[in-house]
């Protein structure tokens, strides 16, 4: 844990909140003297690797849940196969649920890992056991995998709030256009107080369909006009990471970008800019929306501002398809 602090590999915000980890440890360290006093069916292992990787990152959680199983085993001399299973079970478990995004969807990641706990038991305590069949066999495993999906569910619930939803209020507080910089801005600009509304809605949509983070990109097209004309913004108010780092990337545009985050932006501000500017031109004209987006971006490709972004071809041509079906938005601006 202490290689993948220094080296930068700790998962979500975890390099941050380093010590959490030790805490969930010291309760595992808690939770594995008392699984050795019960029976080897009703060890709820699987909770413990979750909760381990989803506070470290994958190889941190198995490791210490190992360390975990292992302490376990030796107190209470259960059969290795039985401490095994749970060793499966566990790495199972992380698989599906170290990488979690903010749609945070885990029912059917829920029910695979209780599937893979319950025939992981029924190997290790039922079908191996020297003794009789008999329906009571099935008790402690059954109970084990209602316990475990109780403390799952416990788990990702502390899990979203701490982490995955942390800054959900701070965003319903920035996108809020009634926000107290958004205010000020609107009565320094109206103009480019709505071009920010523009490239903001614009950023969701592009967002959503290239399984972006809305709320982040949704709050850079809000806020990218106004940080550049007060750049101390960008220091003094307290922006999520992932919008600051979006703002950041943004403001060298005029160098290569790195982030597909930046690039929705910039895209966005730059189609908005030639379409508000064409509709302020033409005195009532008809303006052809497609030849205005496919000139913003081949004068982008042309610029190769995309050259060290992680952005696809494909994903660009989403982006610009995007644009072109809004028509009736753009005819709106008029």
């Amino acid at each position: 844990i202490r290689q993948a602090y220094m080296f930068d590999e700790l998962d979500y915000d975890n390099k941050e909140n380093y010590l959490r980890f030790w805490f969930c440890f010291l309760m595992g360290l808690i939770g594995a003297v008392v699984c050795a006093f019960l029976p080897a069916g009703g060890w709820p292992y699987m909770p413990i690797y979750v909760l381990l990787a989803l506070f470290s990152n994958m190889s941190s959680g198995i490791i210490g849940g190992s360390v975990l199983l292992m302490i376990s085993t030796l107190l209470s001399e259960v059969n290795l196969g039985v401490s095994f299973l749970y060793f499966v079970s566990g790495i199972f478990a992380i698989t599906l649920f170290v990488h979690l995004s903010g749609e945070f969807k885990v029912g059917v990641r829920l029910m695979l890992a209780l599937l893979c706990l319950l025939l992981c038991e029924t190997e290790g305590t039922v079908l191996l056991a020297n003794e009789r069949f008999r329906p009571e066999l099935f008790v402690i495993p059954l109970a084990n995998c209602i316990l475990s999906g109780i403390i799952l569910l416990l788990i990702m619930n502390l899990f979203s709030s701490k982490v995955i939803f942390r800054f959900r209020g701070v965003y319903l507080d920035l996108n809020d256009t009634e926000n107290e910089i958004l205010s000020k801005f609107r009565a320094e600009s109206k103009q480019d107080y709505m071009h920010s509304v523009h490239t903001a809605y614009f950023c969701e949509r592009i967002a959503r369909k290239l399984n972006l983070n809305d709320e982040v990109l949704k709050c850079a097209g809000y806020y990218h006009k106004v940080c550049m004309s007060h750049p101390e913004l960008l220091d003094n108010y307290n922006f999520p990471d992932d919008v600051r780092a979006v703002l950041n990337d943004y403001q060298k545009k005029n160098g290569n970008i790195l982030r597909k985050e930046t690039a929705v932006l910039l895209c966005s501000d730059m189609v908005m800019n030639a379409i508000q500017y064409l509709i302020d031109k033409s005195n009532g004209q008809t303006i052809k929306y497609e030849n205005v987006i496919d000139a913003v971006f081949k004068k982008l490709e042309d610029s190769e501002t995309f050259a060290e972004c992680n952005i696809s071809i494909k994903d660009l041509y989403t982006i610009k398809k995007t644009f072109k079906e809004e028509k009736l938005y753009y005819d709106f601006l008029h």
